[in-house]
């Protein structure tokens, strides 16, 4: 079809300069009549090329024209024809593509490079209390929680975010923001305020529990060390040593799910206050070089100061030197507590067997043990790193657990630099 518009517009072209070139012959001035039909079909061009100018801006019909012109105006129909039936399609595929996000309970929100929103659902209104006019305000204008402000202006989403906001009634929420494309962020807003209070009513449950047990074994373990310092055959001796043991251990158990629910109900939002980390360091070392038979080796060449919450730092520190004690065999324990580029860091080393690296991710859950029999024979509750866990979180750190088979564990964690700060040398 485009060589017969070619040919077409070659014949008109050919058929005007012909008859002008004839009309100038039969007249003797075939020249001029060659310029006058040369002259015409430029003029005929000229107009064809004036109506499709005023028909590109709806100004007019469509051209009439059998050639080129022609040809390419009824492409441009069809072409204007497919390209509404795909923006139809289109429009019908992103309205299902919104009722679809609208009907999510979760809410999403829509936010450009620089953090201003674009688009959100119904969930996000409702959850953040979104209103329409809020489309083009900065997120964190209207999300005034500072961890939520901290969080979005760091720009690392590779975690989930918790936090409460109270608008009409109060919601407990999780945000998880995803990168989408080059300029936009996508911000999913989960509702955990249900599964929040169910933890709490858990976490309320074992410290209730917990407080309750303590008493009737402070006294069973009472009359059990009585009867061990008394005079009894050797068979019940022997009972009743194994019955101390044993009410000992549950006495560590219940003083354990205590302070881990402490941890858990906690207010995380708080930073703490300014302490000695190296005074801290010497006075968990001194209480447990006993302990260990002198194997402690604590370096701390600098006075650091951390800010967070020196009764947790000092759990931390106990529970993670007394697994090395138990755990970490014989030889010396290194101890060391060195301020870097990135913050403070606090690694406690020991050359014990080490630790299957199938493990390692599981270590700090909850009653998570590797091996019941060796667990069975040096006591402990199985909560001493997931309390580890829940006090680091409080001081916006993890532990970093690294073992070899044979040669020993380094567990670690970095305060980070704002919240830390080096006062002298030694």
């Amino acid at each position: 079809m485009q060589q017969a518009a070619w040919q077409r517009e070659f014949f008109r072209i050919l058929v005007v300069v012909g008859l002008g070139f004839a009309l100038g012959w039969s007249s003797g001035h075939a020249i001029w009549g060659l310029i006058l039909g040369l002259l015409t079909a430029q003029v005929m061009a000229f107009r064809a090329m004036a109506s499709l100018y005023r028909w590109s801006y709806r100004q007019g019909p469509p051209p009439q024209d059998s050639g080129l012109i022609g040809y390419s105006v009824d492409k441009l129909i069809r072409r204007e024809k497919n390209l509404k039936n795909k923006l139809a399609q289109q429009a019908v595929q992103l309205q299902r593509y919104n009722q679809g996000i609208e009907s999510l309970h979760d809410g999403v929100v829509i936010i450009g490079q620089e953090g201003y929103i674009t688009n959100f659902n119904g969930s996000a209104s409702r959850l953040l209390g979104l209103r329409k006019e809020d489309s083009g305000q900065h997120i964190t204008n209207l999300i005034r929680n500072p961890r939520f402000t901290r969080y979005f202006n760091e720009g690392d989403y590779s975690s989930s975010l918790q936090f409460d906001v109270s608008h009409r009634k109060q919601f407990s929420l999780q945000i998880q923001i995803t990168q989408f494309g080059l300029d936009q962020k996508v911000m999913l807003v989960k509702d955990i305020t249900e599964r929040k209070r169910v933890e709490t009513m858990r976490q309320n449950f074992i410290a209730d529990v917990s407080h309750e047990l303590r008493t009737p074994l402070t006294v069973i373990n009472g009359y059990l060390e009585m009867l061990g310092d008394m005079e009894l055959p050797p068979s019940l001796q022997k009972a009743i040593g194994q019955m101390n043991s044993q009410g000992q251990r549950m006495k560590s158990l219940v003083n354990d799910l205590i302070e881990l629910s402490k941890l858990e109900s906690a207010n995380t939002e708080q930073l703490g206050d300014w302490f000695n980390l190296q005074q801290l360091g010497y006075s968990v070392v001194d209480q447990l070089q006993a302990y260990s038979n002198n194997r402690i080796v604590f370096k701390c060449p600098q006075k650091i100061e951390i800010q967070g919450f020196s009764d947790e730092m000092s759990s931390v520190l106990t529970n993670l030197l007394t697994n090395a004690i138990k755990y970490g065999g014989d030889d010396n324990i290194e101890f060391t507590i060195r301020s870097g580029f990135d913050g403070v860091k606090v690694s406690i080393s020991d050359h014990g067997p080490g630790i299957p690296a199938q493990h390692i991710s599981r270590l700090t859950e909850r009653f998570y043990r590797i091996d019941d029999s060796r667990e069975s024979t040096v006591g402990g509750s199985g909560l001493g790193l997931a309390i580890v866990k829940h006090a680091l979180e409080h001081h916006d750190t993890v532990l970093d657990i690294e073992s070899t088979l044979g040669k020993g564990s380094t567990f670690s964690f970095i305060i980070s630099s704002d919240r830390s700060r080096v006062m002298e040398k030694d």
